[in-house]
This record gives structure tokens, sequence and C-alpha cells, in this order.
């Protein structure tokens, strides 16, 4: 039999709603992320989520009757000095132009790289098929799931974005 991995994004947390950056910083989910979350209609034998806790409340009101495994390379990008900025107020901002027009290009400097985070997430992923199960819910972050969406697609980092993620939206892997 086939695995199943089902990697969700996090629900909205009130900086998305306010549009403001979170990285590793954390922010509460919305009355409407947890309504989302509560939609998913699916049950798997284990899941995993991101150690940060805006991952770790959708995992919980996603599937309340499972233990929930908190993994760190699970988490989102860290976007050093840009955590906690309004995204309104970096767009003269040339360094985070360049990460969200031209990703492939970005250079980060307080940041995490594309590249590291891709690697943690396909760690975390690889570590998967030494499992018994075969139905996973897995959920992470917008970033963190288009850096792996994009690996594993054999796409460039000049991509990133069309693999991004929005609300509690779900891609399934078949292993």
């Amino acid at each position: 039999m086939s695995k199943i991995i089902k990697y969700y994004r996090h629900a909205e947390t009130k900086w998305n709603k306010e549009g403001r950056l979170q990285g590793w910083l954390d922010s509460e989910l919305t009355e409407r992320g947890i309504q989302e979350a509560k939609q998913v209609q699916w049950e798997p034998e284990i899941v995993f989520c991101s150690d940060l806790n805006r991952a770790y409340q959708t995992a919980m009101h996603m599937f309340p009757n499972s233990v929930i495994h908190k993994s760190e390379n699970l988490r989102e990008i860290r976007l050093g000095h840009w955590q906690g900025c309004l995204i309104s107020g970096l767009q003269k901002d040339g360094q985070y132009n360049c990460y969200t027009n031209s990703p492939h290009l970005f250079q980060h400097t307080t940041q995490e790289s594309f590249q590291q985070v891709t690697l943690r997430m396909l760690a975390f992923h690889e570590s998967l098929d030494h499992l018994s199960y075969n139905k996973i819910a897995v959920v992470s972050h917008g970033v963190a799931l288009a850096c792996f969406f994009t690996a594993i697609k054999n796409q460039s980092y000049e991509n990133l974005w069309e693999y991004l993620l929005t609300g509690t939206a779900c891609e399934t892997v078949t292993l």
C-alpha cells in the first residue's frame, strides 16, 4: 500500500489578516482560521506539525482526536529583521522586493535562505519513509511548503511562489 501524506498550511492568524510577517514569531488563529481548520475531513493515522504555535493549534483543530507530533524541521522560514513587520512597510525595501519578485536571486542577510528551509523540509519528508503509517498529516507553513514542493517537483526558486498555499490548503504526496 502507498503512503498518503497530506501537507497542510496552518490556518489564518491575526498577523496574516493584518498583513504582518511572522517567520518564527507567532500570532493567534483568527475565528475564521479556526473554522477552516475544523472543516478538514480526513482521519490520518499520525499527525506532525511545526513546533510553532499557529501550526500546532491548527493541527489540534483539524485532528482533535489525534496525538500531534511537533518538529522544528517543519517551521516557517526565519525572516530575521522582517519578522513582525507589516508587508506594506517593506514595499520600498529592495531586499524584500527581491525576496517576493525574484526569489531565485534572493540573497539572505538576517533571514534563513530558501535552500536552508528546503533542506530541513526534505529531511523531514525523507524521515516519513521509515514509518509504518500509511495515512500521514503534516501541518506546516506557506513558504516552507513552497520550498518543499518546488524541490520535489525539480523546479527553480524562480517558480517558488507558484507553490504557495493559503488558508488551510492541502497538497497530497504519495510515496
